[in-house]
């Protein structure tokens, strides 16, 4: 992980510009920061990339807000990431049809 990417993984208090910052980033870049980072509002506009790559990042990381693993493991288009997502709930011990 580069030095940017380092600043990024550590951030505890996001502002928008962190946020551009990130999602104007190479595909590569933005998955391996989905798998570490805690905003959980990037963490949403992540799940919805168009690279699955960055999606299964975010079906791993247990910062994702439940409600976004539940629709990766309900409704993504890549069963990688659907399973992904699925066993990120299992591990956080939440079934993935229980109600917010």
């Amino acid at each position: 992980m580069d030095d940017t990417l380092q600043i990024y993984s550590l951030k505890k208090v996001w502002t928008h510009s962190d946020e551009a910052a990130v999602l104007k980033m190479d595909y590569q870049r933005r998955a391996d920061l989905a798998k570490v980072i805690n905003c959980e509002g990037l963490l949403v506009d992540l799940s919805m990339d168009q690279h699955p790559e960055v999606r299964f990042s975010v079906a791993i990381n247990a910062n994702t807000p439940l409600q976004t693993l539940k629709r990766l493991s309900k409704e993504d288009l890549c069963i990688t990431v659907k399973d992904t997502a699925k066993q990120t709930l299992l591990n956080l011990k939440l079934p993935t049809d229980c109600p917010l």
